[in-house]
């Protein structure tokens, strides 16, 4: 990230989200905005002395709401840049002390009545006496090609009453993953968020969303690695602790997979072959995990202090807003579809458009980077051959019999069409390095303006009248 951040070839547009984009492959006009920090990023030294004053506390999103954060805050300690920015929404403006107003006077000290993050700012980057837009900034950018990496989420538990979601000891893998973490809210200690201990023995459950028809049909693949390694961590650090994971088959594919997978059963992992039906909450607090164990051919009950749900992974719902705005297809799983799944894997129906990690489809950190390479390689053929080579089957309008009723605008499934004014009535023009022949418009426009080369009623009559002429 810091190479990426420090590279003078890369502009880092942080803390923005992509409003709209223009345009086809070799000419996209792309609109950024720029969030509103409320924090002026030229000073800023990412100290986080104004975050220690801060008095407000809400969920911490980066530790997936395992502990609190201050309204003005770091993302995470390695973030880049490394800069605070101010949560306007859960801000309760100390001192009375709204953005765009002058601070009141003290009558005891004469001097202004400042927030706390302003006095404990040191280089005046939170200034709350500035009138700032709440809207942020609009960027535009003039770009060839779009690589798409909108990464993933994961599912809640609370979508899963079987398993006891409201209890604080039934987590998901990410919560537990930041729970392991130095970084994280207990400084990597393992402990039992509902009293504060360590626990003594910890059930693991994949497959919770993944590979279920009521959620998820696909296999979210990471999910038997990932539990694995958090299981041979615990067990090389706590080996007293009591491990068990339900597996419904454990999917280890790749090289020197199976045998990570082989090594923590020698540590003395239990493995149950079987998914849980439901997890009952005991008087005393811990969790009765029921399943079948089709590997003993019995029912099995594991009483367990902690539950780690394996949860599925998802395309977040703000990827799915860009998916409409790039004009990309989303496929049956609600993943960004590619142009073909073997031969064009990381192409999208949109020329000069590509995909790169989980949007397009759960998988690894290796198969991400793998992806990532191909599709910035791809990317930047168009760039680098400076032309786009146009199919010879493209639709053109004539103008003279055009209407501009815009039909042919609303069915292109390639954006490739839009509506200008010629002597002041609206006309169809095709761009026509979009536009694939696909033939919609052709079939659509009533006024018969639109004309696909190569299947035009002379070209398709000589053809017929070749098929048939005697030999």
């Amino acid at each position: 990230m810091v190479q990426v951040s420090t590279n003078p070839n890369i502009e880092l547009l942080t803390y923005s989200e992509v409003e709209s984009v223009e345009g086809f492959v070799g000419n996209f006009k792309v609109k950024v905005r720029k969030k509103q920090t409320w924090v002026d990023w030229t000073k800023c030294t990412g100290c986080g002395e104004c975050m220690e004053k801060c008095p407000v506390k809400v969920p911490n999103e980066f530790n997936a709401g395992l502990d609190h954060r201050p309204a003005i805050y770091i993302q995470f300690p390695q973030a880049v840049p490394k800069k605070a920015v101010i949560d306007i929404d859960n801000c309760i403006n100390c001192a009375g002390r709204k953005f765009g107003t002058e601070p009141k006077i003290s009558k005891r000290t004469g001097k202004p009545i400042l927030a706390p993050c302003e006095r404990a700012c040191g280089t005046g980057a939170v200034n709350r006496s500035l009138n700032l837009d709440p809207n942020g900034e609009i960027v535009e950018l003039d770009v060839g090609t779009i690589v798409v990496a909108t990464g993933f989420k994961v599912m809640e538990k609370d979508w899963f009453k079987e398993y006891a979601p409201h209890h604080p000891d039934v987590m998901t893998a990410l919560q537990f993953e930041r729970l392991l973490s130095a970084t994280g809210p207990t400084g990597g200690k393992l402990v039992r968020p509902s009293t504060n201990q360590k626990p003594k023995v910890i059930s693991f459950i994949s497959c919770v969303g993944s590979r279920d028809v009521r959620y998820h049909s696909y296999c979210s693949r990471v999910c038997c690695m990932y539990l694995i390694k958090q299981a041979k961590l615990i067990k090389s650090k706590y080996p007293d602790i009591e491990i068990y994971m339900h597996f419904m088959d454990v999917r280890t594919p790749g090289k020197d997979f199976d045998e990570y997978y082989t090594s923590a059963i020698e540590m003395g992992i239990n493995i149950v072959r079987g998914k849980p039906g439901g997890i009952e909450v005991l008087p005393d607090g811990r969790l009765r995990v029921m399943a079948y164990d089709a590997g003993l051919g019995k029912n099995v009950e594991v009483h367990a202090d902690m539950v780690i749900l394996a949860t599925a992974m998802e395309v977040p719902e703000s990827a799915k807003k860009l998916a409409s705005t790039l004009s990309l297809t989303i496929d049956a799983s609600g993943f960004f579809k590619e142009l073909h799944p073997k031969l064009k894997p990381v192409e999208t129906a949109v020329e000069g458009i590509y995909l790169a990690g989980c949007c397009q489809g759960p998988k690894d950190i290796p198969d991400t980077v793998s992806q990532a390479k191909g599709a910035a390689a791809v990317a930047a053929v168009p760039l680098a051959r400076g032309k786009v080579v146009i199919e010879p089957t493209i639709s053109e309008v004539n103008q003279e019999k055009c209407s501009g009723c815009g039909l042919c605008v609303a069915v292109c499934p390639y954006n490739a069409i839009s509506l200008e004014l010629v002597n002041d009535r609206p006309r169809a023009k095709i761009a026509p390095t979009a536009c694939k022949g696909c033939g919609v418009c052709t079939s659509t426009c009533p006024s018969e303006a639109i004309v696909l080369h190569g299947f035009t009623d002379k070209q398709i009559e000589a053809q017929v009248e070749a098929l048939t002429m005697p030999v």
